[in-house]
């Protein structure tokens, strides 16, 4: 049987019957709340492939959420055919009308609060579209119209893939995949320009982010630029990207942070007992070698000479 045969789920299944549904079918975890006293009601027209998966969907007024798992999930681009709906994410939010497009990253905190409404929705892996569109992370949320040029022709062969799904053999359906994401990134050029013509505020949010992470996982020795990046919910080479400007690459800057915390703890009385080599392990060193030559070509002398300094000098008396 062919991957791409219809699958029709309808009537009053429930919001957690229907999230239940929407991680099964297309990997996207979501939590779907009804109106107080609203009966949530959805009808979903799904074509579920190896690589290609899009729904058209009917719903009754609901608030859709992130699960906040973290774990991989698909990136939701929804063409708004009926109704409206108000979206949010990363601090950005759009009021989408029928004819406009919008995408969020269900791995991270958004909202989107509807009444009655039909879209057509495609469910991305974030990766294909971060490798054509570095700068998709600052665009959910946001909605394009779809009425006119690159924006248009997308919305079109959206129409045209709805049209001709059940006619798809396994080849086809997964070059239709490959090419999803360069024609969404064409879509979606005017308005990447006009957000990187304004004030960089995403980017701050985005660095306070990846800088809020590195906190809390200093002392992890295996963390790099790829686990940063996919904890956080951005590609690698944007984050890299957000730390170009900032005089400190990235890494580096991971190195710096660990570097001073093992400075104050060589620094204080209170851990006179602990060893040089505990402290850097503990901060997330693992070669002490390697450490004890990164402390002396950043404060110009040992950790174990700079202890010493120290401790002396706590030691002398108030003047």
């Amino acid at each position: 049987m062919s991957p791409y045969q219809k699958i029709l789920i309808e009537g009053h299944p429930g919001p957690l019957q229907f999230s239940d549904a929407m991680h099964r079918l297309f990997a996207v975890d979501l939590a779907v709340e009804q109106p107080d006293r609203a009966q949530f009601s959805s009808q979903i027209t799904a074509y579920c492939g190896r690589k290609l998966r899009f729904a058209a969907l009917r719903f009754s007024p609901h608030l859709t959420r992130s699960q906040q798992f973290r774990r991989p999930t698909r990136w939701l681009v929804t063409l708004q055919r009926e109704g409206t709906a108000h979206v949010s994410q990363d601090g950005r939010s759009s009021t989408v009308s029928a004819g406009d497009l919008f995408l969020v990253d269900p791995s991270r905190p958004f909202s989107i609060r509807t009444d009655h409404i039909f879209t057509h929705s495609i469910y991305l892996e974030p990766d294909a579209l971060r490798r054509v569109l570095p700068e998709a992370d600052t665009m959910t949320a946001t909605a394009v119209p779809c009425r006119e040029g690159a924006a248009g022709l997308f919305a079109n062969f959206v129409d045209q893939l709805f049209a001709c799904a059940a006619s798809l053999d396994e080849h086809q359906a997964d070059q239709l995949a490959h090419a999803l994401p360069h024609t969404l990134s064409a879509a979606l050029a005017t308005t990447a320009r006009q957000i990187d013509g304004a004030p960089s505020r995403i980017r701050a949010i985005h660095r306070q982010r990846v800088m809020d992470f590195l906190r809390d996982n200093l002392r992890n020795s295996a963390l790099d630029a790829g686990t940063i990046a996919e904890s956080v919910g951005l590609s690698t080479r944007y984050v890299y990207e957000l730390f170009e400007d900032s005089g400190e690459p990235l890494m580096k800057r991971v190195w710096s942070h660990r570097l001073e915390l093992c400075r104050a703890d060589l620094a204080s009385p209170a851990l006179r007992a602990r060893s040089i080599g505990e402290i850097a392990y503990y901060w997330g060193f693992n070669d002490v070698a390697h450490f004890s030559r990164a402390f002396k070509l950043r404060h110009g002398v040992s950790p174990r000479e700079f202890r010493r300094q120290a401790h002396a000098a706590a030691a002398l008396p108030a003047a």
